[in-house]
């Protein structure tokens, strides 16, 4: 959308070249000071607008969006000027210069309804601006089929509107797609929680100077269960299980099923201490009441975990997980249903 309303470095040249010839040769074939001061205005607008796309491009690579002020300032007077442009040249009464200024007029619709489609006012705008002009001098030159240009105003903003509509409906409907994907991409598709590769990229925007601590969790006894009544089941114990777990952490904290019955929890600006606290509520939400698992059996599910923290235990994203699912190993080695950080003893 930034893009579109930006316009395009080409797109600024072509249509200043288209100004500046028409201008020119209006200037030597009619005269006047008008089409000399459109000359310098026009030099001025181009050199100022490419300035302006130039300074954008480069916040733009950097990751950051551009305010789009300036450059939207820069089109409507670029549009004004053109709707100067072809209202001189309307009035002036020579042939050829209205039929050379009405196919520029015409042809400049298409493109300023397709480069704006994210801001219909903005690209209506700079229609009227273009075109209103162009039709008020046709109008003042007092020739009969020149008054009948008025007669095709309402047409002709209908088909800009449609036209806009068109562009933006296209415009939602991609964008609308991508979202869907993207989110899709991210989240586990029977919890909804955030799948690996979502919480990846959550952490991959912390900050490298930020401690935070990354949980493991496992469910104790969940496979009998899965097994005994059914896949359908298990996956209803699954979601039950993420809602508890959901239930048991604060703002801010980040749960995330990783596949099967193994949970992340990450835990931002936590220490080991502050881990420890979480771990102990989300063992007692998970195994503090059954769970229906049909119409009339209740079952009872119990979860282990193991932690590490960074910048203590790991000095990178992946070495942690690697740790705190080797302290998760060792929990279950000791019996389950516990919570066990990871220390260099557990190396072995």
């Amino acid at each position: 959308m930034c893009g579109a309303l930006l316009s395009s470095p080409s797109a600024v040249i072509l249509g200043a070249v288209n100004g500046l010839f028409l201008a020119s040769l209006a200037h030597f074939t009619i005269g006047g000071p008008a089409f000399t001061i459109i000359i310098v205005i026009e030099t001025i607008l181009l050199f100022t607008r490419l300035i302006s796309l130039k300074r954008v491009s480069r916040i733009r690579s950097t990751g950051e969006i551009p305010g789009i002020d300036i450059p939207i300032t820069l089109s409507i007077l670029w549009c004004a000027l053109q709707g100067a442009l072809f209202f001189f040249s309307m009035r002036s009464g020579n042939t050829g210069m209205m039929v050379l200024v009405a196919a520029h007029c015409m042809g400049l619709v298409g493109p300023l309804c397709a480069r704006n489609y994210a801001a219909p006012r903005l690209g209506m705008l700079l229609v009227a601006l273009c075109v209103g002009p162009f039709l008020a001098g046709a109008a003042s030159t007092g020739e009969p089929l020149m008054l009948a240009l008025l007669a095709l105003l309402p047409g002709f903003l209908v088909g800009s509107i449609q036209l806009l509509a068109h562009y933006r409906s296209a415009m939602l409907s991609a964008l609308s797609a991508e979202l869907i994907n993207a989110e899709r991409a991210r989240r586990d598709p029977l919890t909804g929680l955030l799948n690996r590769h979502g919480l990846e990229g959550v952490m991959k925007k912390l900050s490298r100077d930020e401690v935070f601590s990354l949980v493991c969790f496992d469910l104790d006894g969940f496979k009998p269960i899965n097994d005994r009544f059914g896949h359908a089941a298990g996956d209803d114990l699954l979601c039950e299980v993420a809602n508890r777990m959901e239930s048991a952490l604060a703002d801010g904290q980040v749960l995330a099923r990783i596949g099967g019955d193994e949970f992340l929890v990450l835990l931002p600006g936590q220490d080991a201490q502050t881990a420890e606290a979480v771990i102990e509520a989300v063992l007692a939400k998970v195994s503090g009441a059954p769970y229906a698992a049909d119409a009339k059996s209740l079952v009872e599910i119990g979860v282990t975990a193991g932690f590490a923290c960074y910048p203590d235990d790991a000095t990178n994203i992946a070495e942690l997980h690697v740790l705190a699912d080797r302290a998760l190993y060792a929990a279950k080695k000791a019996g389950k249903g516990i919570g066990t950080r990871y220390a260099p003893t557990l190396a072995a």
